[in-house]
């Protein structure tokens, strides 16, 4: 059931990112997008009792590109997914400083902020697309940062 429902909310807010959101969503959403696979791929059989490091991988990767797009993007949300994906990674560093970490508190650490991340970008996007309809286009990104394209 579980499973379902994140599959049901990734796939939801990620396509709903590509087809409304400007390019900060629509990048967090191919980052997503490709991140999921690439977790499960990673994922090493052995109940979540030591660090998974294929998908701490994957979570350092994520959390560089989440960064990089909170710092430049012309947005507020991008910063809090920014900050979830470090809770995401500190759980893996917390269980590799603490190898006796319950594997359950390990896996929830690990696994948990993925749902309210969706949320924000699902919450960021409708915002987005109702602000460009109610005032028109809108920058992507700050006016700091140099020009895309």
């Amino acid at each position: 059931m579980i499973f379902f429902l994140f599959a049901f909310l990734w796939l939801g807010s990620c396509a709903y990112a590509l087809w409304r959101g400007g390019q900060p969503e629509r990048f967090v959403a191919v980052i997503f997008l490709a991140s999921s696979p690439l977790s499960i791929a990673a994922y090493t059989p052995n109940p979540w009792r030591g660090v998974q490091w294929g998908i701490l991988t994957v979570d350092v990767v994520m959390l560089v590109l989440m960064l990089a797009i909170a710092f430049r993007a012309n947005r507020y949300w991008p910063m809090g997914i920014a900050a979830m994906q470090m809770l995401q990674v500190l759980g893996h560093l917390i269980k590799l400083t603490d190898p006796t970490m319950l594997h359950v508190v390990y896996w929830v650490s690990a696994v948990v902020w993925a749902y309210p991340m969706l949320l924000l970008l699902l919450l960021g996007t409708v915002r987005h697309h109702n602000r460009v309809k109610r005032l028109g286009p809108e920058p992507s990104w700050s006016k700091s940062s140099p020009p895309s394209g």
